[in-house]
């Protein structure tokens, strides 16, 4: 983990404050009193071979060596986040016991951010939901509590490094197929977070960590927000606090507006695009600048059309034009690393296919026949290109839908389920059409009905 400084902002935020900032940085807006410290000096003699902390008022950082809540010895630090420092720290009870594995991550909150009105609540938040978020891919945390004037949480045991010192340090070794792996980890956390309400918002290669076996675990949840307000009886929204990193923060999050999933695939978009390519797309300029300015994404160099289209989708500006949730982005990330290989399969089986039965081809055309009575590799071709076409309108690409369907119908033009699939995407059409609220959308829905009648599948197709 590397350091990534906390700023705290005295006044609301604004716009300015955003253009002013520093974009690693996790902004946090503070304009009440600070919260309570401890004041009673207290020396502890824990254990004879580990040095010793004095909790007083003066609030000296600790130091390695030191022992927290006569527990857990600071043995390593291991990087500092935008709420605090997280240590490498020995377990003395597990130790006494025995436990093979003694040792856990444990995050102290900083100095300044100690002092916000809502910190205290916020970390304790924090421990509490991600214990709720059970999942491989977000850090297991263990315990939430205090030691005089100290405010911290205990984790699981990482070894390995943060994503932006794997970025820096390690990118160039690793494959493509290797970067979309941890890239695909990173997307099934936030996914199961998503799909119990939560979201990151403070998502950035600082607060995601690969361990040695190239595991992906998510941290930071600490001013993760509900999108469901109901979920919490606290009914303490995270967002009071301001927080935001501008480099990786939706144009949403800089408006201040209500959490959403998709301000986390923003984020998870541009550091896509920092793990292929080790460049931030919008050369670390935030979301309000891009938009003020209309600056164009300089995506990394792929050869694949599927994976730039999730890139761009993903790292749209507009909410509206951006991916919703973690869960569409990780089929289409899937449907993007399968794509390429299904559709050169199919092409391939095309061909062996025209060119082994052109005399049976050369019948069909002049006589139906029925769909069984096909050549294997013709079926086959046929139910990969339906399987596509389903596929894409699981996540709404009309565009690519289409395509396939049109496939599948210059290989059987009778098939029910072929037809059926494609009236589907006729009635969408017409739908969307009918509940055009202005003249620009009706236009564009007509022209999508007319540029249908260019594939033979759609040719005879009555539209409105």
């Amino acid at each position: 983990m590397t350091n990534d400084p906390t700023l705290i902002n005295s006044t609301s935020p604004d716009a300015t404050l955003v253009n002013n900032a520093s974009s690693d940085a996790t902004v946090i807006n503070s304009s009440a009193p600070n919260i309570e410290t401890g004041n009673a000096a207290a020396t502890h003699n824990y254990h004879t071979d580990v040095q010793t902390r004095t909790t007083n008022n003066t609030e000296k950082s600790p130091d390695i060596g030191d022992v927290i809540k006569a527990r857990f010895v600071l043995d390593e630090l291991l990087g500092k986040g935008g709420m605090g420092s997280v240590y490498r720290a020995l377990d003395l009870r597990k130790k006494e016991a025995g436990d093979n594995k003694p040792y856990v991550a444990l995050k102290l909150l900083g100095d300044e951010f100690k002092h916000h009105p809502h910190a205290l609540v916020t970390l304790q938040r924090e421990a509490r939901k991600t214990q709720e978020l059970a999942h491989p891919n977000i850090v297991t945390v263990y315990d939430f509590d205090r030691d005089g004037d100290l405010i911290y949480l205990t984790m699981e045991e990482l070894k390995g490094k943060s994503l932006d010192e794997f970025i820096e340090n390690s990118n160039t070794s690793l494959s493509l197929a290797q970067k979309l792996d941890l890239l695909q980890q990173i997307a099934q956390g936030l996914s199961y977070a998503h799909s119990k309400g939560i979201v990151h918002s403070d998502l950035k290669p600082a607060n995601i960590f690969v361990t040695d076996k190239n595991t992906v675990k998510i941290l930071d949840f600490g001013i993760a927000r509900a999108a469901n307000k109901e979920i919490y009886e606290d009914n303490f929204d995270a967002g009071r606090l301001g927080a935001v990193t501008f480099a990786y923060g939706s144009l949403e999050m800089l408006n201040f507006d209500s959490p959403h999933p998709s301000d986390d695939i923003y984020a998870l978009g541009i550091i896509a695009c920092e793990l292929i390519g080790k460049q931030h797309p919008y050369q670390r300029h935030n979301a309000q600048q891009v938009l003020a300015d209309a600056i164009v994404p300089e995506l990394p160099p792929l050869k694949n059309p599927l994976l730039r289209k999730l890139l761009l989708r993903s790292i749209a500006v507009k909410r509206t034009n951006r991916i919703q949730t973690a869960r569409e982005f990780l089929k289409q990330l899937k449907f993007a690393r399968r794509g390429i290989k299904t559709l050169g399969s199919i092409a391939a089986l095309l061909i062996v296919a025209l060119a082994g039965n052109f005399g049976y081809w050369h019948y069909f055309g002049k006589h139906e026949i029925a769909f069984a009575d096909l050549p294997i590799a013709s079926q086959t071709s046929f139910n990969q290109y339906l399987q596509e076409a389903e596929l894409a309108m699981s996540f709404n690409d009309l565009q690519g839908a289409v395509v396939n369907i049109d496939q599948a119908y210059k290989i059987h033009q009778t098939q029910a389920q072929m037809l059926k699939l494609r009236d589907k995407v006729v009635a969408i059409i017409n739908e969307n059409l009918a509940t055009a609220n202005n003249d620009e959308t009706r236009n564009f829905y007509q022209q999508q009905l007319q540029q249908l009648h260019a594939y033979p599948a759609f040719a005879t197709v009555k539209t409105r």
